[in-house]
């Protein structure tokens, strides 16, 4: 009795099943495979529906047709096909199974030790390909109020003038930086200048600890010079640090690779797993 309510149960289910395939409505065959209203994707709202609906049919029918085109003519061959499979699958296994060991052995937090270490050894391949500058810059437009303060004060090292200073170019400033200035490059920045006499002339304003206004018919430019460095020279530490960190990271990890792949040759071997026959 229970064997026959089971059957009667399936029943049921199967037919459900049927019922809900039948309701679906199709919206397009390739052979005998239909693609389905609840399948497609809806439209992104700056996009044409009817347009982006069709699109995809289209992609989903040559998806179809090439698949059946591909299977039809490589029948005869489907060891190729299945070693590729094998090649790509085994490749991802051990692609993701080295990637959760190097997870859980990688020590990313790099000593500011290590850093200068490399970079002291290593020195000659940091030369620099461009000239850098650290400056302080404010761009304010000609009819802000009290610019007279600015040019007495930007550049101070005070840090109550610090303070008023940013608060002025908080309120009046199209552009500013004033303190933890990093190293720029002085081509990208001297773009921003007014005149290209003034982008040429580099020579005229990198120079150390100086201090210098230009204008144009809108705006006011004050500068101070806080260090520069030339092209073809060796390239500030702090500068260099972010990739220094990532290349002895790089390292870390094939050196983790190579142990990995050492200590499973020696436990295969001690376990009597791998031999090699003469």
């Amino acid at each position: 009795m229970l064997s026959r309510n089971i059957f009667f149960i399936l029943f049921l289910f199967l037919l459900s099943c049927q019922q809900k395939e039948v309701d679906r409505v199709q919206v397009a065959r390739v052979l005998n495979e239909y693609l389905y209203l609840d399948e497609l994707p809806s439209s992104p709202h700056f996009v044409d529906s009817v347009m982006f609906v069709q699109d995809f049919i289209n992609q989903w029918a040559t998806k179809k047709l090439l698949i059946n085109k591909a299977e039809f003519n490589l029948e005869n061959n489907p060891l190729f096909i299945d070693s590729l499979v094998t090649v790509y699958r085994n490749s991802l296994l051990i692609h993701y199974y080295k990637q959760i060991l190097i997870q859980n052995r990688l020590d990313t937090i790099i000593s500011d030790s290590l850093i200068i270490d490399y970079y002291n050894n290593n020195i000659g391949n940091f030369n620099l390909k461009e000239d850098l500058v650290k400056i302080q810059y404010v761009k304010v437009k000609k009819i802000a109020p009290n610019i007279d303060f600015l040019a007495k004060n930007y550049y101070s090292t005070n840090e109550d003038d610090i303070l008023k200073v940013e608060e002025y170019c908080l309120q009046f400033a199209e552009r500013f930086f004033l303190t933890d200035v990093n190293w720029i490059s002085w081509s990208d920045f001297s773009k921003d200048l007014p005149t290209l006499s003034y982008q040429k002339q580099k020579n005229l304003f990198l120079k150390k600890n100086r201090e210098f206004e230009l204008e144009d018919s809108t705006y006011k430019y004050f500068l101070f010079i806080q260090d520069f460095k030339l092209k073809g020279t060796a390239s500030p530490l702090e500068y260099v640090s972010s990739l220094i960190k990532q290349v002895l990271i790089n390292k870390q990890k094939k050196q983790i690779i190579n142990n990995i792949e050492y200590d499973l040759i020696q436990d295969a071997i001690i376990n009597n797993n791998f031999e090699v026959y003469e």
